[in-house]
């Protein structure tokens, strides 16, 4: 099962998720990091001050429940790492911002807004409030993920987590075995990335075709790749004791 080749797939189109409808399940948002022997959490967004970010990775109840199977279902002496889960729209937005404005340097002077608002939402879910077009992230159903050797060291994946180039999309290496002879590393590559991906895949996620690390359960993305009639994550809060971060 680990080595099962990634299918080829398009990318996805948001208007065409956002036709989903949701039933929202009312599950509750809870801290992913309470079995460390399984699944680290390294909350990025936190650690790198992007605006508005928490300092733990939230996930709905089911969408956990799928990753600890997934944790279960690795190779002996590899662990899943959380990069990313939850997050609120304050977030959502800085992270467009970031991205449109990385993208924006590197692309030719005269490239126009709209290119570039394309090329953003590859990498980010255009930021909305509106509760039928629902950012992935802000459902608590997705979840951005790596993999940790047994020396607590990140398996190398073939390009960094939110790298913005056509070696992040999850078949990269596989369409490039097509066409030629992989060097060592790539083969390396190939194969850390079909371990993430068959384990997430039997567990119940599908992933986001432009980011290895990208994983849905439950919302709108999941929804449309399933054949479901209906999505049921849509937006939510994190509400604790003394605080509530939308």
């Amino acid at each position: 099962m680990h080595e099962a080749a990634i299918p080829i797939v398009d990318s996805i189109k948001w208007q065409e998720i956002w036709k989903i409808p949701i039933k929202e399940s009312g599950e509750k948002l809870i801290p992913a990091s309470y079995i460390p022997e399984k699944i680290l959490c390294r909350p990025q967004y936190f650690v790198q001050g992007i605006d508005g970010a928490v300092p733990e990775c939230f996930m709905r109840e089911g969408a956990f429940a799928a990753l600890r199977k997934a944790a279960t279902l690795l190779p002996k002496g590899y662990r899943l790492v959380i990069y990313d889960a939850w997050r609120p729209f304050k977030v959502q937005q800085s992270l467009f911002l970031k991205f449109s404005e990385e993208l924006r340097k590197e692309c030719p002077s005269d490239t126009d807004d709209e290119s570039i608002f394309d090329m953003a939402s590859r990498f980010v879910s255009p930021p909305k409030n509106d509760p039928d077009k629902v950012s992935p992230h802000m459902t608590g159903g997705a979840v951005d993920v790596g993999l940790v050797d047994e020396c607590g060291l990140s398996c190398p994946m073939g390009s960094e987590f939110d790298e913005t180039s056509k070696r992040s999309v999850t078949h990269y290496f596989e369409e490039k075995l097509r066409n030629e002879e992989l060097m060592p590393e790539e083969r390396e590559y190939l194969f850390n990335r079909r371990i993430l991906y068959n384990a997430m895949i039997e567990s119940n996620f599908i992933n986001y075709a432009d980011e290895w690390w990208h994983y849905d359960y439950g919302n709108q993305n999941w929804a449309a790749s399933k054949g479901a009639s209906f999505a049921f994550y849509g937006k939510i809060s994190l509400e604790l004791r003394w605080a509530k971060f939308d």
